[in-house]
């Protein structure tokens, strides 16, 4: 559930009025509202929403009670004026501005400041502050809002400011994860099933099949499904084809599901024969690494760390130049979102998270193994959340 004062937090201590938000998932996160459209959150708490007439009725009937809805038809200047009213005209103290002969802040970002103030810096370090998401807002939009604040608010790049508060799942947060889980591991096994009675399949059919059982579970993919066979399968992120899956090789299958906006995402690899010695080498080399990994998580651990246990295990077993990315992700309402499992990420690990944990080693021309589940962080270390078993690496032992 969206934590109010941690957002507000952040605006007064970058001393702004509010910010402006774009994402999506933080439109969702914010107000429940699942259409587009813009969100200004004020550093008192109040939450503004901005629709046009595609989504007036819609928001209505979705957004959280304490949302007020807005309706525009000219976006930046409807918006822009709106803000300019809460903020300049009346401010947050009540008392008018005087914008080209005196100093203020915000009076929710700090005390307030006398309007008789002598100002002695330049006007845009007086104006008002309002952020934005710059890793979203794009430019032209940032122009077209400029123009229509008049010179009257500075506005200030800000990238990610949800992305940690949003890292933190509560318990109906969590909850929704799990049912994506279930669905998408069902989804899959059942896709698995059908197809293994014929006598050909491709990978875009299992992908397809996939996709149908997760329309009739009510869902859909939280991203677009992988499923690579032999050679195909030394690819990260290579996508379906019209190649016949050798029921005598390898299948890496990357896949994942939707309840209420939360996702999921798990990668199993199988083999349908008779692994070679380099295959289960290699399953044997990710596997591992992989649970060295999980086990070491627990509040206050660096993120860094996690990637570096599992990247110096799987370069000692002499693979480490096939280990392409990065450890892991947090997974919510994006299917990445932060944290990211990274050795370049100094952050710690804190209790309610849930990432990816899914190191992988691609031999180009050969095959590939990943092997991915969710954790989420308890006070003790790391609950696996996705429940398929890849201790063993045959078809046969997957359920």
């Amino acid at each position: 559930m969206f934590n109010i004062s941690d957002t507000a937090h952040q605006i007064t201590e970058n001393k702004a009025l509010g910010i402006l938000i774009k994402k999506p998932s933080n439109i969702f996160y914010t107000t429940n509202f699942s259409g587009e459209g813009y969100v200004y959150f004020t550093a008192k708490g109040d939450i503004i929403l901005y629709a046009d007439g595609r989504y007036w009725e819609r928001a209505y009937k979705e957004c959280f009670d304490n949302v007020k809805i807005i309706k525009i038809k000219r976006i930046y200047k409807d918006i822009a004026a709106d803000i300019l009213k809460r903020n300049i005209l009346e401010g947050e103290t009540g008392t008018k501005y005087n914008l080209t002969k005196t100093a203020f802040r915000s009076a929710a970002a700090d005390a307030a400041v006398s309007s008789t103030v002598p100002f002695t810096g330049s006007i845009s370090d007086a104006l008002p502050a309002v952020m934005f998401e710059s890793d979203y807002i794009t430019y032209d939009e940032y122009v077209s809002f400029k123009k229509e604040f008049k010179a009257k608010i500075n506005l200030i790049a800000s990238a990610g400011v949800t992305s940690k508060i949003r890292s933190i799942k509560d318990k109906s947060e969590l909850n929704s994860i799990l049912e994506a889980v279930s669905i998408a591991e069902e989804s899959m096994l059942d896709a698995l099933r059908i197809l293994t009675e014929k006598n050909y399949f491709t990978e875009s059919d299992l992908a397809s099949v996939y996709k149908k059982n997760l329309i009739e579970r009510r869902s859909r993919e939280s991203f677009e499904t992988i499923t690579l066979s032999d050679k195909n399968s030394s690819l990260p992120h290579g996508m379906p084809s019209d190649k016949a899956i050798n029921k005598t090789g390898v299948l890496l299958c990357d896949f994942g599901a939707e309840r209420d906006g939360y996702k999921s995402d798990e990668t199993f690899t199988v083999h349908f024969g008779n692994p070679d010695g380099k295959f289960m080498d290699v399953y044997d080399t990710v596997y591992s690494a992989q649970q060295k990994a999980i086990s070491e998580i627990k509040p206050g651990v660096k993120f860094s760390r996690l990637d570096k246990i599992a990247r110096d295990y799987i370069d000692k077993r002499g693979y480490g130049k096939y280990f392409t990315h990065s450890l892991g992700h947090g997974v919510g309402l994006d299917i990445h979102e932060y944290p990211y499992v990274s050795k370049n990420n100094g952050d710690t690990v804190e209790e309610g998270m849930v990432f990816t944990v899914e190191p992988g080693v691609y031999i180009e021309g050969e095959f590939g193994v990943r092997i991915e589940d969710m954790c989420y962080v308890e006070k003790e270390g790391a609950r696996v959340i996705t429940g398929i078993k890849k201790n063993k690496c045959k078809i046969e032992d997957l359920s």
